[in-house]
């Protein structure tokens, strides 16, 4: 494979970014990611155009787009919904769902022959072992106690895929859970829980674990109760998913979690369901109208909020926006954090000479695509716009 050089954009570095830098790379990998230099002889070039080069974006939480979902996906959808990822330079993604058995298979056949199959690290179950009380969207008849020879029999159904669970520390015999899902290859994360921050402290101890969608979900931070948003925030090792669509988490609880929490331990995600990067309008979700515009997806008849309607670089156009954030302590937060967590990071995650050629060509408001590579090999040239930001609360 003859190298490729990238020229004429702002290099996004994991601590830096550079105007006018250049990134080369052959045989699917990074060969240099720096400062301009000339493009090596034999090297076909490519013009960024002024844009953002960056490493593919990495969703670790996505429930649907493009009007797929996983509860009903077929092989012909997941096929779409990979394009639509693809076109907004998300190169890997981690599917979200219920302790829905039927989902899990499905999701887990669909993959046996996927094209996409490469990309997806694993599967993302929220629940079964999750309170009640904080149960958000999650079905009911999918909550139950824990029990660990189900979580043997949920990974069974997978088929090895579940790489990421939520669960409530405070419910009976969650200290169990953290050590029993590592064992299978199963990152534990915490949510949907009505947990103190010293409780969640005891269950998981010094494991690695991370705070599904912070704040969501969750009890919070209370100034005298502080509930397990605050463990999320206070812990240094604890990852901690952030929803920055403006809706889900309000602009100045963005701009506090940016200014608390350390850069490398904050992984931004989209929350999205099926109508996300679809028009807004009414659609049917999960037997239900629902309503999509720019601020979410809510149910029609009552208004509840039902998930993100953006993909993950509209995200990151708004948390930059809300938060001011430097743009490679944002981009990292959506490539090379999500890639650490998963264990993946030193392959992928971050535009570093001998990791994977993962990389997407942004305009400078990351609203539209220009080029995606994975493993050094162009997968779209496709143009794509951003539902509008309008009507979203600006930056305060």
């Amino acid at each position: 494979m003859s190298a490729i050089c990238i020229q004429n954009g702002e290099v996004v570095l994991p601590d830096r970014s550079l105007p006018g830098g250049t990134v080369v790379f052959a045989d699917g990998r990074i060969a240099y990611a720096g400062k301009a230099k000339k493009t090596p002889r034999g090297a076909a070039e490519v013009d960024a155009g002024g844009g953002y080069v960056t490493p593919g974006l990495i969703d670790v939480h996505i429930h649907g787009a493009g009007l797929v979902g996983w509860e009903t996906c077929t092989a012909e959808g997941l096929e779409q919904f990979d394009a639509m990822l693809l076109a907004h330079g998300i190169v890997q993604f981690v599917p979200a769902m219920m302790a829905d058995e039927s989902v899990i298979r499905r999701v887990a056949s669909l993959l046996e022959s996927a094209s996409c199959a490469d990309r997806v690290p694993g599967f993302y179950v929220e629940g079964p072992f999750v309170n009640l009380d904080k149960r958000g969207g999650i079905q009911t008849r999918y909550v139950r106690p824990v029990d660990i020879a189900y979580l043997r029999k949920l990974q069974q159904i997978a088929g090895g895929r579940l790489r990421m669970m939520t669960f409530a520390p405070e419910l009976d015999g969650a200290e169990q859970l953290p050590a029993a899902m590592r064992e299978l290859g199963i990152l534990p994360c915490v949510g949907h829980s009505l947990a103190s921050a010293s409780q969640a402290a005891d269950v998981c101890g010094r494991r690695q674990v991370c705070c599904t969608h912070l704040y969501n979900a969750m009890s919070g931070l209370d100034h005298r109760q502080p509930g397990l948003a605050a463990f999320g925030l206070n812990q240094r090792r604890v990852y901690v998913e952030l929803n920055p669509d403006g809706t889900h988490v309000a602009p100045d609880l963005l701009q506090i979690t940016h200014r608390a929490k350390p850069a490398d331990r904050i992984i931004l995600i989209s929350d999205a369901v099926a109508p996300a990067g679809a028009k807004p309008g009414e659609y049917e979700y999960m037997n239900r109208k629902v309503r999509s515009s720019a601020q979410g997806v809510y149910y029609v008849d009552g208004g509840t909020l039902v998930g993100s309607s953006i993909l993950l670089n509209e995200g990151l156009r708004r948390f930059l926006r809300f938060t001011g954030a430097p743009v490679h302590e944002a981009m990292r937060m959506a490539s090379l954090n999500p890639a650490n967590w998963l264990g993946l990071g030193r392959s992928t995650g971050s535009l570093e000479p001998g990791k994977s050629a993962d990389l997407a060509i942004f305009s400078r408001d990351f609203s539209k695509v220009h080029e995606v590579f994975w493993r050094g090999v162009r997968r779209t040239r496709a143009v794509c716009g951003c539902p509008t930001s309008a009507g979203l609360p600006g930056r305060s």
